[in-house]
Parts: structure tokens; C-alpha cells; sequence
């Protein structure tokens, strides 16, 4: 079993996301799920990224007040910057929630859907797999793109529990394509905390490989993991190396091991009066 492990990467309080993308480019990220802030310092972005390909999630309304459906001209603006850097940022995908804002037109969403590089619908916390199954039908019926799946596999254990890791054969065959896509990250039953794997949240992670294994996954598996402290940036980094060996990747494993202490300076090094307290 062999497949790329991600890592999402945004802007954090003053730290660019080209300054995350140097450090990540130094432990050779192979993949990297950007949001919104990617185009605010592309050029900065473009200058030293080196991973092979990336995705976009597309904005929505819990922590950008927008998504797909809003009648607002920044959200036609990300389309617009996705659409010219598809290219030049490697981009493979665009994740996308279902739409939640009152204001907002299904019309536009589908509109924006179709313009979109591989639309990977997300499953949703408290959302089950008849009501996705529906929102993924009626968008693919309403729309002349093809469209992918993104399994987050913590918003399915905040609704499915121990089942979390059974889904309906549709969306399995979609994950054993090549353009299968997941999110993991360390979670709990009552919220999605974006921690970092096996060190904080009680969502068991072990079965995750086996279920990897059994449909012969051959995507993209991103850590959605949000650092709170410098400390949290060491436990990304055992999340890192642990899906490195579970995706077989052992060199590379090897070669973060060692690299890890460099890293972590540099990052503190970031600590400087022109970008106090980055967490």
C-alpha cells in the first residue's frame, strides 16, 4: 500500500503561508491543502513550492462568513485565482462543504462547481451518508463536472461512531480511484478539534490502516491539523512520521527524523518582534 500524505497549510496569525511552505519544503511535502490565504502571497508561494501537487479548500461560512453559493464577487475572485493557477500551484482539487449561507443561490454554487478543478464534495459532522449521498447526486445532476469525494474521517465519527469507517460502495469506489482524497486528524465523538494524531482526541487510528490497506488506497491522505502551540508543531511531526510508515514511505520517514530538530529551530526562530507570539 502506497499513497501521498498532505498536510494543510494557511495563513497563521502573522506567519504567511509561503513561510510555511519553505519549512515545508525542506522535510519534502509532497502534498499541501491550501485555503484562500495561498493567493494573498502567491507570488511568495510560487518562489519555493516544491511539492508536487496541492489542493484548495474552498471557503465556507463557519470560518470565512462565505462558500460557493454566496452572492459575494470574492468568492467569483477564488474561483478566478483557482482557475489561473491550476498550473503553476500543481492543483489537483478544490475541497468543497455543502453550502450553508441563508443568503446564498444553489444556482451559483452549481455555477461555480462546474468551473472548478475537481470539485471533492466533504462530508459533513452529523450529516449521514443518505444525506450526503444526496447532496453529491444532486450536484453531479445539476452540474457538467466531475465531481470526487473528500473523506473526513473525523466529521464521520462524530456521526457514525465505531462505524466511521463504513461507507456506502459509491463513495468507496471514488476513494480506491487515484484521485481518492481523505482528511484525518485527531478528533473526538463531540467535536472536530483538528488535533494531531495518536496524542490528543480518543478517535482510534490504528483501524484507519487497516481500512487503507483493505480498498488498496492509492490517493491522498491530508493531516487537517490546526497548531495551537509550538508544542502542537512537535506532535505534527509524529503525525507525519506515523503516516509516512503507514504509507510505506520509509526513507522519507527516515529523512524527516533528522530533520525534525532543524525544523523546530527555525520555526522559533520565526518567534522575532516583527512576528510575535505566531500562535
Amino acid at each position: 500500500m502506497t499513497f501521498t500524505t498532505g498536510l494543510t497549510i494557511q495563513k497563521v496569525n502573522t506567519i504567511q503561508p509561503s513561510q510555511w511552505v519553505k519549512i515545508a519544503s525542506v522535510i519534502r511535502l509532497k502534498h499541501i491543502e491550501f485555503d484562500q490565504t495561498v493567493f494573498d502571497d502567491l507570488e511568495g508561494v510560487l518562489q519555493i513550492l516544491k511539492s508536487s501537487q496541492t489542493t484548495i479548500h474552498a471557503p465556507y461560512v463557519e470560518d470565512y462568513g462565505i462558500d460557493l453559493s454566496s452572492n459575494n464577487k470574492e468568492v467569483d475572485t477564488f474561483v478566478e485565482n483557482v482557475i489561473n493557477n491550476q498550473r503553476n500551484l500543481n492543483i489537483i482539487g478544490v475541497v468543497v462543504h455543502p453550502p450553508s449561507d441563508a443568503s446564498g443561490s444553489w444556482e451559483k454554487f452549481y455555477k461555480r462547481i462546474e468551473n472548478l478543478p475537481l470539485p471533492l464534495l466533504e462530508n459533513m459532522p452529523y450529516q449521514s451518508w443518505e444525506e450526503f449521498l444526496q447532496f453529491f447526486e444532486t450536484t453531479q445532476a445539476n452540474t457538467n463536472n466531475k465531481l470526487g469525494f473528500c473523506f473526513d474521517i473525523p466529521h464521520s465519527y462524530i456521526t457514525h461512531g465505531k462505524n466511521y469507517l463504513e461507507l456506502p460502495n459509491h463513495l468507496l469506489d471514488l476513494l480506491q480511484a487515484p484521485t481518492g482524497y481523505i482528511h484525518i486528524s485527531g478528533g473526538t465523538r463531540e467535536e472536530d478539534t483538528h488535533f494531531p494524531l495518536l496524542t490528543d482526541g480518543d478517535m482510534p487510528v490504528e483501524p484507519v490502516k487497516e481500512f487503507l490497506k483493505k480498498i488498496h488506497f492509492s490517493g491522498t491522505v491530508t493531516m487537517e491539523l490546526r497548531p495551537r502551540s509550538l508544542e502542537d508543531l512537535n506532535k505534527i511531526f509524529r503525525s507525519y512520521i506515523y503516516m509516512l510508515a503507514m504509507s510505506g514511505k520509509n526513507f522519507h520517514r527516515f529523512l524527516v527524523k533528522i530533520l525534525r530538530p532543524f525544523v523546530m529551530r527555525k520555526v522559533r526562530q520565526m518567534r522575532t518582534k516583527k512576528n510575535p507570539g505566531i500562535f
